[in-house]
């Protein structure tokens, strides 16, 4: 017989519709043998390197998800996200559907899969080095007062491009449906291992999304001088730039364990996100 599944829940005790799911699902989860509670947890910056629990239950959006497995740091527990926002690529469990799916989390009938994290290292002309851990994307963009920026990208050190526009966008397969696919880049299965290269509102038509392997490394530098650039990461952590400064985006060697239960498809996911496979008004029933 297997031993209870260790379950912590996690997420943003700011919104009080997190705080009343959080309570009924632990009424709900305590009076259940399969099942371990580990805790409660929805306080914004607790350190969950050490988290007691073989699967941490995270309420909120994607946002949050991200948020929680930062705080992980290098020691994550496996993710089973519960979509409390909109989109949900990450976090994209049904409230509803959750206590139904209870006997396939005691039972281990779930997978984990490892996805692609990167290590973002600046290098400021002046000062140390700063290293930032991301999920979603790395980004450089126009700050305040949003003039043009231009962007050199190198990859494994030979130059690539110079880009003219409102930023760069180098994403991973999980981010390739955040920032990115909001700026026309392409969807790359959750599992692959490559970065996605996206320019945002480029200058010229010749500068396309790019597709290439997670071994290399990445590097952007801002050019334009007396233009304020940022660079943001997971839309969660900001940084002034200087022309100069150089931002490399690598592949981590500490992957993000994300839950999937039974039956969890990623084109699914697609069509049910992004509408795939339904019919505008007036098309139904047309003929070729």
């Amino acid at each position: 017989m297997l031993p209870p599944l260790a379950l912590a829940i996690l997420g943003n005790g700011t919104k009080p519709e997190v705080v009343a799911l959080a309570d009924r699902l632990a009424t709900q989860i305590s009076g259940r043998s399969e099942i371990r509670l580990t805790g409660v947890d929805l306080a914004p910056e607790t350190d969950l390197s050490g988290l007691d629990a073989d699967v941490a239950l995270v309420l909120g959006g994607d946002g949050t998800v991200l948020h929680t497995a930062r705080r992980m740091g290098d020691y994550p527990t496996p993710v089973l996200g519960m979509n409390l926002g909109r989109l949900g690529f990450l976090a994209d469990l049904a409230p509803e559907a959750f206590l139904d799916r209870l006997p396939d989390l005691a039972e281990r009938r779930y997978t984990v899969h490892n996805l692609m994290t990167v290590v973002c290292t600046l290098t400021p002309q002046h000062g140390p080095a700063r290293h930032f851990r991301g999920f979603n994307d790395v980004v450089l963009r126009a700050a305040p007062i949003f003039h043009l920026l231009e962007i050199g990208l190198c990859i494994d050190g030979e130059p690539v491009m110079t880009y003219r526009g409102d930023g760069l966008i180098i994403a991973t397969p999980i981010g390739s449906t955040a920032h990115s696919l909001s700026a026309g880049g392409p969807i790359v299965p959750p599992e692959s291992q490559m970065f996605v290269v996206t320019p945002l509102c480029p200058h010229t038509l010749t500068q396309r999304p790019l597709v290439d392997s997670a071994d290399k490394v990445y590097e952007m530098v801002p050019l334009a001088q007396g233009v304020s650039t940022v660079l943001v990461i997971d839309g969660q952590v900001q940084v002034p730039l200087s022309p100069g400064d150089r931002v490399s985006i690598r592949r981590s060697q500490t992957s993000f364990p994300m839950v999937r239960l039974p039956g969890h498809s990623f084109y699914r996911t697609l069509r049910d996100k992004l509408g795939w496979g339904t019919s505008l008004p007036g098309e139904r029933g047309k003929s070729s």
